[in-house]
């Protein structure tokens, strides 16, 4: 996500639903519903992990099952926002057939990540022999891989026996049956790049175009943020913007709790890095959610049988389950813009860590190093990472402090603004742009333009003389660059509001050009702990990261001057 899209979300997000999990009881058989296809208009990445499972490889499950996560929030990254689907193969395991090479094929290509997650908390290992040539065969040959010509098609083959086992087939005809179906295979040695071993497997990758990697399968470095438990939260709190359908609903909601317990199991790294995936458009299932259901503008909502859902919305009529559905998903919405933005925080945090130590030997970096690479070229982007400053990093944000700023500014643009309001102009008649404000503050705002939303302003106003501002009430003051003249071509404010934003500072003009983020005041009780008399000061930037939240000095230096209640008033 750019941006000016993550700023413009930011804004459109609802505010938060109180509403408490369903928990839906077992469902009765039904005849399918219509499937739901995946959102179009996306480039499709197919996803295969071919993990040795023999007896000395728990090292390397572990592994995968820990950074699952991770890779896919990696590939929400790119754009065009990607469709995923992801296989499961394991190899070397005297538990499977012995006719096909002890390869076992876990999970076809699926859009279910939950599924996959499950089977990897699910599988053992059992000493066997270890053909790499016969489980790339079978990937290449049994899986149904995208016809599509742009896909992006990857496998990924890890084991830490010697890669020349397979009696039958050798290496390079695999390798190269592969890649003349589009088909990079990568492979992951575990063991020592120098040994004997090694050579064969840099061959995998060099026969199918890929990269080779060695690491330690037993070597994990968890990197745990102070914003973990929030995100962990979080997760939980999207869970109850499911509305669960169809014959396998019950199932496949209980499996999503489920796998956020195996996630949790690992540690709350893991957890967040699912919760970021939860959050991210490739955690999409709306074959038994109507929310994700409901975005696809061919799905019939009429062919839902009532007895498949939740029973407190069995008795619903169609128009009260859309509402339901709609009211779900702007709650879904409000959540995800929580997550974003603490996301945003936890991987500048986990970045600047991951250059205090040598990353080098993991199995996440192997994986990602080669998505990065191979998607670009195949023409896909990477959103820009994470700009690290020269200067020492400031102490994290309070996660409980950030909510409250996250949660209160979401859906801010449909408070109402006391700077101004859009009129509507006659036909022949230009719409004016939206009035703005020129900030006097000469360091806090200073140099900016703003407008000014008051959760509770009532016929423009939002100060009362004497009246001490409400528990609950919200202020936000949307800043942009103040760039001088009239603006000559499109800016991001124009995107935003249709025409730019233009104020008048005596006889010089100004235009709004790139968001510069959020001032955010919410009033809590007065006697709330860590406020300034109940009110807690935030800053959102342009990406919609919440970068200070709490007590924020510069904040109170300048607000407790005022006279009526930390507010100054329009000036």
């Amino acid at each position: 996500m750019t941006r000016i899209a993550s700023f413009v979300s930011l804004a459109l997000a609802g505010t938060l639903a109180a509403q408490g999990p369903m928990s839906p009881l077992p469902l009765p058989a039904q005849a399918p519903v219509r499937p739901v296809t995946v959102p179009t208009g996306s480039r499709q990445i197919d996803l295969v992990l071919c993990l040795d499972i023999s007896g000395s490889m728990n090292g390397l499950i572990d592994a995968a099952r820990q950074n699952l996560w991770s890779v896919v929030n990696e590939m929400a990254t790119l754009q065009p926002e990607p469709q995923l689907r992801v296989a499961l193969l394991t190899y070397g395991c005297s538990a499977h057939d012995k006719e096909v090479g002890w390869v076992k094929t876990e999970v076809e290509f699926t859009h279910d990540l939950d599924m996959i997650s499950e089977k990897l908390f699910a599988l053992t290992t059992n000493g066997g022999e270890e053909y790499v040539a016969r489980v790339v065969k079978a990937a290449t040959e049994q899986l149904d891989w995208s016809k599509d010509p742009d896909a992006l098609k990857l496998l990924f083959v890890a084991g830490n026996e010697a890669a020349t086992q397979d009696p039958q087939f050798t290496s390079e005809a695999a390798c190269r049956a592969a890649i003349a179906q589009g088909i990079v295979v990568n492979s992951i040695y575990c063991g020592d790049p120098q040994d004997k071993l090694a050579p064969a497997w840099r061959d995998v990758a060099r026969f199918a175009d890929g990269q080779f990697a060695a690491i330690d399968q037993n070597k994990a470095v968890v990197i745990a943020t102070p914003f973990d438990e929030q995100l962990q939260g979080l997760s939980a709190s999207l869970n109850t913007t499911y509305v669960p359908y169809g014959a396998g609903a019950a199932a496949n909601f209980a499996n999503q709790a489920r796998q956020d317990g195996n996630a949790s199991s690992l540690n709350v790294a893991a957890a967040a890095q699912r919760c970021q995936t939860k959050a991210s458009g490739l955690y999409w299932n709306a074959g038994w959610d109507l929310v994700d259901a409901c975005k696809d503008p061919k799905f019939v909502l009429s062919s839902v049988n009532k007895e498949t859902l939740p029973e407190a919305l069995r008795a619903l009529d169609e128009p009260a389950l859309r509402a339901h559905i709609e009211s779900q998903q702007k709650k879904r919405s409000a959540i995800t813009a929580q997550v974003e933005a603490l996301g945003k925080q936890r991987d500048a945090f986990v970045q600047r860590k991951q250059k205090e130590m040598a990353g080098a030997g993991l199995f996440e970096n192997a994986v990602l190093d080669a998505v990065r690479q191979q998607a670009e070229a195949r023409g896909f982007r990477r959103a820009a990472p994470v700009v690290e400053q020269s200067a020492p990093p400031q102490e994290p944000v309070d996660p409980k402090m950030a909510a409250v700023i996250a949660t209160a500014a979401a859906g801010y643009a449909q408070f109402p603004r006391v700077t101004g309001e859009f009129h509507v102009a006659p036909t022949d008649c230009r719409m004016p742009p939206p009035r703005a404000r020129v900030s006097e503050a000469t360091k806090a705002h200073g140099g900016k333009l703003y407008l000014l939303f008051a959760r509770m302003a009532k016929e423009g106003q939002y100060v009362t003389p004497g009246v001490p501002a409400p528990v609950g009430e919200t202020l936000v003051k949307e800043a942009w660059q103040a760039v001088p003249g009239h603006a000559t071509q499109q800016t991001p404010a124009g995107e935003r509001y249709g025409m730019t934003p233009e104020a008048r500072d005596g006889a010089a003009v100004f235009h709004a050009g790139e968001p510069q983020g959020l001032f955010v005041m919410h009033k809590l009780a007065a006697d709330t702990p860590g406020t300034d008399q109940g009110w807690v000061y935030g800053t959102i930037d342009a990406t919609g990261v919440v970068t200070a939240a709490g007590r924020i000095a510069s904040c109170m230096r300048c607000h407790q001057d005022t006279t009526e209640d930390r507010r100054f008033g329009l000036r």
